[in-house]
Formats: C-alpha cells, structure tokens, sequence
C-alpha cells in the first residue's frame, strides 16, 4: 500500500510539472507571436544590411533615433487635450470635423458646411480638435516602436508603453472605443462613418502592445486592458451604424476598413472570420472597383486621382500582406471573370509612373499630376512590390531617396 501511495505521489507530481512546462511554453509561444502588422522578413532583411554597414541603412537608422529621440522628450497628447466639444458631451470622445466641409458662404451662419472634395480645411486638424493629435499619436509609435525593434534599447519601447497607456488605459485620458463623433459637420451632423478611415494604421496600437507582451513591460493584466479596449472598437467597428455604412462603400473607404478590420480579426484571434473577410475582399474589393486595363475608377473620379488609385491599391497591398502571413489566402492569385486583379491595378500604373503615357485625370495639387506620379505613387509603388517580395518597379535610388527613414527600415528597399 506505501508503495502505491509512494507511486500515486509521484506520478502526481510528474503531471504537474508537465503541465506546469505546457502552460510556460504555452506563454512563451504566447509573448513570442509574429507581429500581426509588420513584416518582420522585411525587418531582418534590414537588420542584415544595417549590420553589414551598408551605408543607406546607416542613414536611415540614424535619422530613425534622431526622431525617436524627440518623441521621448515630447509630452503624451490624448483626447482629453482638446478644447471642442463633441455633441455628446464626453471629453474622451474621438471628435474630428470634416477634412473637406466648409462654412457655406451663402449663409450668414455658415450652415451647414459645405463638401469641397479635395479641399482641406485647415480648422480641421487644429489642436481644437483630435486630427492632428491622432495622426502624431500613431507617427511617434511607428517611429518609437522601430526605434526599439533596430537599437533594441527598451527606453524607445517604454515611452511607447506611456502614450499607448495614457491614450487606451488610464482613465483619466483614454479615449473611447468608438469613433461615433469624427468626420462631424457642422450644421449637418455629429459625426459620420468617414471618420474610421482616420484609424486604418490603428494596427501600429497593436504593433506596441504586442512588443510590451514579449518583452514583459506588460503581463497579463495590462494586455487584457489593451486588448479589452480592442475587443470593444472592434464591435463598434463590426456592428455600429457608422461601422456597416463603411464597410458598405465601394471604394477606398471600404478597402480600408477591410484593412482595419482583418487586421483587428487576427490580432484577437478570429483566424476563420479573417479568411471569410479576406475572400470576399476578391469579389467586394478587387473584381469590384478595378476594370480589366487595371484603373480604378472611382478613384480616377475624384479630384486628386493620382493619390486615391495609388493609396486604394495600397490597401489592396496590405490586406494582401495580412493574408499571405496570417491565413492561407493570397490575394495576388485571384483574378475575376472579366480580369480584374491587384497585380492588373499595378500594371495599369506603371506606364504613367515611368513617363510613357501622360496622366489624362484630374489632379488638384500643386505640381499636378506629374508630380505627384513621381513622389508619391513612385516610391509607394515600390513599396507595394517589396511587401509582396517582388522586384520593385523603379529600382533606383533617386526613388528610394524619397522613403521615409521608417519606410527604409520597414520594407528593406537596397
């Protein structure tokens, strides 16, 4: 009988201590998961050749802590900064006003405010309201977050943890999970559903908190904070008003919110939702908003169409990346009946970018549409090609100068 006892104890014990090493592994696997919304092939592509002295990288590396640099001496900015009120009365609202809406002339009121498409009224990324500061809250992360991934010293990822922490988690500033209250129009409306294009990089979010879980700053009880706070935009995002009238617009709006939303899918583990939505990207997305010769054209519609092609292409792109790494559909095989493709979009482009056929859409900006052929749709084209691990359209340095030093270090282009 001692004998079995003696047996059954340590049995016991031996089932503990496999399970206690399953659930470390478990948490290892846990901490150590591929970041969602970086391609870290890309990174390690850069890591190589900063590490082999090549002098681009350098450059790029040091422009990179000269800016993160800056971030660290910058105080956080939160929602709760601004000095306008949204129509519900929540400081922590996300409250934007129309980027093309301004005070109709006619009226001695002004309202309601007027569309212009293409105009950017200047009132609407003031520090009145929460543009601006969104837009520099997701531009420090990237640039703190590359910052720690290249120097991997934990000061850029601690200051990273504090902006993340003051905009989502504290209390006092965190923003609600919602973006009811952006894009309003005065005299019109207290927000609408184009304000969810103002958090297609709300990945960069995620990027943050999945470092601050393989690193330890975060243990459990902070990433469930972050990750309820995501859970909850989620639901808005998937299910709110605003949220399915996004999703419902044909053209860059919608490529977008696709964006946001897969990413989002695979971040909290909704794999088979992600692949249901990626599928349907063939037929809502790409078989619906490119023609057979490649163009876009309600892109082509609108009054900067050398911006709207290249950066609904670029959507297209990216959600084409989350698939290839995350899922087991890849974008870049489909073709529609009539022969719509993403590979078709690029082709279409590529003439025009490389001066062989003369751009014949409208084009507000200044220069017109040559130039912004050569500085944004040049080198965003590239971009495209290295994300998707094909040979970039123009591979010459005049068009990689034009990289940001962030975009150097992210899609690896020398």
């Amino acid at each position: 009988m001692g004998n079995w006892h003696y047996l059954l104890k340590n049995v016991a014990f031996f089932l503990a201590l496999s399970l206690l090493g399953f659930v470390i592994a478990s948490e290892r696997k846990d901490t150590n998961e591929p970041l969602i919304y970086l391609n870290e092939e890309r990174l390690l592509v850069s890591k190589q050749r900063l590490s082999e002295g090549h002098k681009a990288y350098e450059s790029a590396y040091k422009e990179l802590l000269s800016l993160a640099n800056t971030e660290l001496q910058k105080t956080v900015d939160p929602v709760t900064n601004k000095t306008m009120m949204p129509a519900s009365g929540d400081i922590h609202d996300y409250y934007t006003l129309g980027s093309y809406y301004w005070p109709d002339e006619t009226k001695e009121d002004g309202l309601p405010w007027i569309y212009k498409d293409g105009q950017f009224n200047p009132i609407s990324n003031g520090p009145e309201t929460d543009w601006l500061r969104r837009k520099s809250m997701l531009n420090s992360l990237e640039i703190l977050t590359l910052a720690f991934y290249f120097s991997e010293d934990i000061v850029y990822l601690e200051k990273a943890k504090d902006v993340v922490e003051t905009w989502f988690i504290n209390n006092d500033t965190k923003m609600n999970p919602n973006v009811d209250y952006g894009k309003a129009i005065p005299g019109k409306s207290a927000g609408t559903n184009f304000s969810i294009i103002d958090w297609t990089d709300i990945g960069k979010v995620a990027t943050v908190a999945q470092l601050l879980k393989r690193t330890g700053l975060w243990q459990e009880k902070e990433a469930s904070k972050m990750r309820l706070w995501f859970e909850e935009y989620y639901v808005w995002l998937t299910t709110s008003e605003f949220g399915k009238l996004e999703e419902t617009r044909k053209n860059n709006h919608g490529t977008n919110y696709d964006y946001q939303a897969i990413g989002l899918m695979i971040y909290l583990g909704k794999k088979g939702d992600a692949i249901e939505k990626l599928n349907a990207v063939k037929t809502t997305r790409i078989a619906a908003q490119i023609e057979p010769d490649g163009s876009q054209p309600l892109e082509l519609a609108r009054t900067k169409s050398v911006n709207y092609s290249v950066n609904n292409l670029w959507a297209l792109t990216r959600i084409t990346d989350l698939g290839r790494r995350h899922t087991p559909v890849d974008l870049m095989d489909f073709e529609s009946k009539h022969g719509a493709s993403i590979e078709a979009a690029m082709s279409f482009l590529e003439p025009y970018i490389l001066g062989e056929k003369m751009w014949k859409w409208k084009q507000i900006t200044g220069g017109g549409a040559e130039k912004q052929l050569q500085n944004l749709a040049a080198p965003k084209i590239n971009k495209m090609a290295l994300l998707l691990g094909e040979k970039p359209l123009i591979d010459n340095i005049s068009v990689y100068e034009k990289l940001s030093a962030a975009d150097v270090v992210t899609y690896a282009p020398y």
